[in-house]
């Protein structure tokens, strides 16, 4: 009864409410900034700056693939002074309350829906409550749902005014909206057109037109929906093509290599799972198939026709490097037609209910009531796992032992207990272990820590005078977003080619069990010559002492700002900051995989350290170290490491890695050396690689007792380790490997560990 009487808008507003407090407050849990949008923030910077769209000034490459989102955000900054970092995430919020404001607008100006305010209640709570919606709200600093609101946009109007020519022309602006944000929005566009091509066959009763009658069909809604799409969406071609001399962006050539179905049906497989795809898909059918029997209407069938096709291009090029964010328009255009179909079969089930004779006493549940209980399972086996992965991932910090969260008996003992969600829940957690495996799906807790750790390190460079790094620096790296947005000025090559025209079109053949998403092509060694790489950046340092702990060279920058550096070139740093107030430290000036004399690293003075013995090289084995559990093996032992990134930096094939050839992060283990001693005069060198977390790294054991230990930067480029020994001289020294982290970036791994002494005075 109490049902019947909320029919008015306000009241049922109210009970929004709660719902939209839901989703803010997840959103607000899962609120992140990521790595690879300050690639894109790039852009902005040298579009403002009055460099133009280019990552590398005077370089052209279209290394983004979101050309609104890039001039909107490059607008902020212009006009209001904020910059992209701080834009981004609330401007992605704005499209958020957009999107529920076009949804809700739909649900009140649809035609002829039944029990409006209750499907509008149920369709509401859908959405507000994916933890997945949630995540993508902030965006994490992506176009993501910029793309859905146009999308969304688009469908309400063709829904809604497709018999206006206005309504047609909004629709078709925000489908070229779409394409200009996201490179799959012609394929949407593409469905749109179909759909209504079709529908307006079906409103003159004419699914099998006679041809001869093609006069007849509505050709002045036809252009009106579609022309001005292609005038604008052509437009955007011929720009590119201008501007960059490319008819697709880069990230195209970057990207695509062949189809990957394996991996885009266990993406998706895992993504349905999680989200409850597999009840929402078929109860927007059952919303389809009434409204289309009763109606005529294929509205419903508008959204499954997206989906699906969607769905296949997803399929397709394997998933995606982010944990659903493709799929995020999804939930928003599927929350209608199953809230419809929720409250369709409450209505059949109160009329089964209803053939029943019961005693005249015995109450029976309505069509809304009978709604409202298949709505409480509907609702709990859609949104309840992706919930508690949610919270769970949003507790786990940068020191936590494992960076992908699972759930367990002991963090969701509640939620494994109710009926099939044990199965569930195993399922999809071994599909996403092994697209982890292969960056597919990577969850947003390890973009935001990752992103935290380094916005920590190089954000300060934003306050560096500019001009003190020379113009002919040139920086080669992997992992280009937030340091090379806080330093603008280097060129920097971008080893996997996302804003590098040569090697995104290198030949790559790696077999689908190795492939990385988006991360396959790799620059050659030859083609960073070529480019004249002369110039590694550390991430900023207060002192000077700090600064030479993390490079060879260090030159003030600004107050209390130091730029650690590397290069190869010592004549050519001397030269390029003479006068800027440039310190040295021991570079190191000769390698040799097997002879430790020929290792030396030269000194500020001149002196010289050579390498007297090896404590492993790894080039003929083990070198005596002692391996304990499964974790550990020499990477020159086996010709391949399932999953895991292009290494660089090490001194021959053969070095510790505890990534396991097939298992991953997943194993555990320890590596301990044979035991040595040093001289006051001598130091450690050795080069390290890997995860960062607690649970991974290299230690020093004096006596027994940790004195030192190290860790990696979450990356599988080693980098170097020199440390003074004076404090441990005459002591039992080991040096221990350890692994007891099981999930992304859990493994360690060690080269060319020696021992070297000073030759010459002057230290």
């Amino acid at each position: 009864m109490f049902l019947r009487r909320i029919t008015s808008i306000p009241l049922w507003v109210l009970l929004y409410l709660p719902w939209l407090a839901l989703l803010g407050w997840m959103a607000g849990v899962s609120w992140f900034l990521t790595d690879d949008a300050f690639i894109s923030f790039r852009y902005v910077r040298n579009l403002v700056e009055g460099h133009g769209l280019v990552f590398n000034m005077g370089e052209r490459v279209e290394g983004y693939s979101n050309f609104l989102w890039v001039l909107e955000l490059a607008a902020i900054w212009k006009v209001l002074g904020v910059a992209p970092e701080h834009s981004a995430p609330w401007l992605s919020v704005a499209y958020t309350v957009g999107t529920v404001g076009a949804l809700l607008w739909w649900m009140f100006r649809l035609p002829a829906l039944p029990h409006r305010g209750l499907v509008g209640w149920l369709a509401l709570g859908l959405v507000c409550s994916s933890a997945t919606f949630a995540v993508w709200t902030s965006g994490g600093g992506l176009e993501t749902r910029q793309f859905t609101f146009f999308i969304v946009l688009a469908v309400v109007f063709l829904s809604l005014y497709r018999g206006n020519r206005w309504g047609l022309l909004a629709a078709s602006l925000s489908l070229a909206a779409a394409a200009y944000t996201r490179p799959e929005g012609p394929l949407i566009a593409l469905c749109c057109f179909g759909w209504f091509l079709f529908q307006r066959l079906a409103d003159r009763g004419r699914l099998q037109p006679d041809w001869r009658e093609l006069r007849r069909l509505d050709w002045p809604g036809l252009a009106w929906l579609i022309l001005p799409f292609v005038i604008l969406v052509a437009g955007h071609f011929l720009f590119r093509y201008a501007y960059y001399g490319e008819w697709l962006p880069n990230t195209y050539y970057a990207k695509h290599i062949r189809p990957w179905y394996e991996s885009g049906f266990r993406y998706l497989w895992a993504a349905a799972l999680e989200t409850g795809l597999y009840l929402l898909l078929p109860l927007a059918w059952v919303g389809l198939a009434r409204r289309w029997r009763e109606l005529r209407d294929g509205t419903y069938a508008l959204v499954l026709l997206l989906i699906a096709a969607h769905l296949a291009y997803v399929m397709r090029i394997g998933g995606d490097h982010f944990e659903w964010r493709p799929l995020d328009f999804y939930w928003p255009l599927l929350a209608l037609p199953a809230a419809a179909g929720v409250v369709h079969l409450g209505a059949g089930l109160a009329a089964w209910l209803g053939q029943f004779t019961f005693h005249p006493s015995v109450w029976l549940p309505g069509a809304r009531t009978c709604a409202l209980i298949l709505f409480v399972p509907v609702i709990f086996y859609a949104s309840a796992m992706q919930a508690a992965l949610l919270f769970e991932g949003a507790r786990i910090d940068q020191y936590a032992l494992a960076i992908h969260p699972e759930l367990n008996g002991e963090n969701a003992g509640w939620l494994l207990a109710v009926p099939g969600m044990s199965a569930l829940s195993a399922i999809s957690g071994d599909l996403r272990q092994s697209l982890i495996r292969q960056t597919v799906g990577m969850r947003f807790v390890e973009h935001r820590e990752f992103a935290n750790v380094r916005m920590e390190r190089w954000q300060p460079y934003e306050n560096m005078e500019r001009g003190i790094i020379p113009e002919d620096a040139v920086i080669a790296d992997s992992l280009i977003g937030i340091p090379y947005y806080y330093l603008p000025e280097p060129a920097v090559i971008d080893k996997y080619g996302l804003t590098d025209a040569t090697v995104a079109r290198l030949e790559h053949t790696t077999p689908n069990a190795q492939r990385h998403m988006a991360h396959d092509r790799w620059a050659p060694p030859e083609y960073l010559a070529e480019r004249g790489v002369n110039f590694v950046a550390y991430h900023a340092a207060a002192t000077e002492q700090q600064a030479l702990e993390r490079g060879n060279y260090a030159v003030p920058v600004g107050p209390d700002l130091w730029l650690p550096f590397d290069s190869d070139d010592h004549e050519w740093v001397s030269a390029s900051f003479a006068g800027r107030g440039l310190v040295v430290n021991t570079r190191l000036s000769q390698t040799h995989p097997t002879d430790p004399a020929g290792n030396q690293l030269t000194h500020a003075d001149g002196s010289v350290s050579v390498g007297e013995g090896f404590i492993g090289n790894f080039e003929a084995g083990l070198d005596g170290w002692t391996l304990k559990d499964d974790a550990f093996t020499n990477h020159s032992s086996h010709e391949s490491y399932q999953g895991q990134l292009s290494i660089s930096g090490n001194i021959g094939p053969g070095f510790l890695t505890s990534y396991h050839p097939t298992e991953g992060d997943r194993p555990i283990g320890r590596a301990l050396s044979p035991e040595f001693a040093a001289r006051a005069d001598q130091r450690l060198a050795f080069l390290i690689a890997g995860g960062r977390g607690r649970g991974v790294g290299v230690r020093l054991l004096a006596d027994g007792e940790e004195v030192a230990v190290w860790r990696g930067e979450n990356t599988e480029g080693f980098e170097p380790v020199i440390y003074h020994l004076a404090d441990v001289a005459g002591r039992r020294l080991q040096l221990e490997l350890f692994d007891i982290e099981t999930g992304g970036w859990g493994h360690i791994m060690l080269d060319h560990v020696l021992l070297l002494s000073r030759q010459a005075a002057g230290e």
